[in-house]
């Protein structure tokens, strides 16, 4: 069992909302524990975890790439 700050970020952190997804989707929701949300919605957040990366990401990307360019 972890400590309550290092368990959230462990259950809201892209790699376990990830390998939660894929346990589910392959059968095997039994070894998924919590009861949050990301819990209980690993499918939908190993969705948005990507997109909300790339969202924040790819501006920072482009613009420093810019920066760089000139």
């Amino acid at each position: 069992m972890l400590p309550d700050r290092l368990g959230a970020i462990a259950e809201w952190n892209p790699l376990s909302a990830t390998v939660n997804a894929a346990r589910e989707l392959f059968g095997n929701p039994a070894a998924m524990g919590g009861q949050s949300w990301a819990a209980q919605h690993p499918v939908l957040l190993a969705v948005v975890w990507p997109l909300l990366l790339i969202a924040v990401f790819a501006p920072l990307s482009v613009r420093r790439y810019r920066w760089l360019s000139r």
